[in-house]
């Protein structure tokens, strides 16, 4: 699809899907200015990666939306996403690059820490290695899909790093969360999305953006993800998706 045919389907998915990406208001600690030369979004190791974020989306029939979020390959035939972006969906839908979307199931969903585990079948995906968190001052890049799509690689500066009170994605309780406030440009949409590091690795997962107007992202450390990446299989049975939240 010619690019500007790409940027006008964009538009037209923002208006009927829906990401309910939070806001965060400010959150920062201490900025620290980024470290090194700026990443090169060409690079190889991050060209290899894109090809395990997947788009995903799905029908919350008891809110009457379609959400749509982002998501990636993380374990034989299971793709990791935010809890908000399936909760209400029964049957979320998975889509790797060049490859048609697939059904998943949900074999995993933490509302409090906002993740889930989707399994596919057959999944062709490389699961992307998800390393150690990283300092304050790192470079990076948030892979995803925006507003729906198309595919989007964008720089990121991890400008530091803090453990804030975070909501359930349900507004019902508030646990500590270790948490990257990003300089990036993090749209609904790349809600589930990955953190990489220059060599393609996760080091967090996108999870909320800054208030209107804020060049500002978040993204929770693999603190919260590799345990549980550590007891979730793609056999486990298929659990609730929970209520929607729009």
């Amino acid at each position: 699809t010619p690019p500007a045919l790409d940027d006008a389907l964009t538009q037209v998915r923002s208006i009927v899907t829906t990401d309910t990406l939070p806001r965060l208001g400010s959150v920062i600690g201490v900025v620290v200015s980024p470290t090194g030369p700026p990443i090169a979004l060409d690079e190889p190791a991050l060209q290899r990666a894109s090809a395990s974020v997947a788009r995903i989306s799905g029908t919350a029939y008891a809110c009457g939306v379609s959400m749509t979020g982002s998501g990636f390959v993380a374990g034989t035939d299971l793709v990791v996403t935010n809890a908000h972006v399936i909760a209400g969906v029964e049957r979320p839908m998975v889509e790797l690059p060049g490859a048609p979307a697939r059904e998943g199931r949900i074999v995993y969903l933490d509302p409090i820490d906002d993740l889930a585990v989707i399994a596919v079948s057959d999944l062709r995906g490389i699961p992307l290695d998800v390393t150690d968190p990283v300092t304050a001052g790192t470079r990076a890049a948030v892979q995803g899909y925006p507003l729906g799509g198309p595919f989007r690689n964008r720089p990121a500066n991890v400008v530091s790093v803090v453990t804030v009170p975070v909501s359930d994605i349900y507004d019902e309780s508030v646990q500590p969360r270790d948490v990257y406030a990003l300089d990036a440009d993090v749209r609904p949409g790349n809600s589930g999305g990955p953190l990489l590091d220059k060599r393609g690795a996760v080091i967090g997962v996108v999870f909320a953006r800054g208030i209107e107007g804020e060049h500002r992202g978040y993204a929770m450390t693999t603190d919260e993800l590799r345990p549980v990446l550590g007891t979730v299989s793609a056999s486990d049975p298929a659990v609730a998706s929970g209520r929607c939240t729009s």
